[in-house]
């Protein structure tokens, strides 16, 4: 099936619909009716804080910062992850990773975007 389509054009539809996807998320968040952000409070105590200091211990990652979308039974829908070091793949994979595993989503509701770096240096 491949073969008839081309490698490129292949690339260009995949990267198309991820990006779609990204929107598609992006916007669900900013159109919702309540802002979908809440303070995470686990039964250990844990918040979005310690989610972001978690991550940013990541090899690479820099400046971490986290919103977490919830669904009408307060159960995790998705996660943007804004990270420093998010523009090196290896980086974004194991942000991806960390964020399903601890929420048991697929990586699929987790999206990570490279953060500014601040001026701060």
């Amino acid at each position: 099936m491949f073969e008839k389509i081309g490698k490129e054009k292949y690339v260009r539809l995949v990267t198309i619909l991820l990006t779609a996807a990204i929107a598609i998320l992006a916007l669900n968040l900013l159109l919702s009716g309540t802002s979908g952000r809440k303070q995470i409070l686990d039964g250990n105590g844990g918040t979005e804080e310690r989610l972001c200091s978690v991550l940013s211990s990541i090899e690479g990652a820099g400046d971490v910062e986290v919103m977490v979308e919830y669904d009408s039974q307060d159960q995790v829908k998705g996660v943007i992850v804004l990270a420093e070091g998010a523009g090196s793949s290896i980086v974004a994979g194991k942000l991806t990773d960390g964020v399903a595993t601890l929420y048991d989503i697929p990586a699929s509701s987790v999206i990570v975007f490279e953060k500014k770096k601040s001026d701060l240096n």
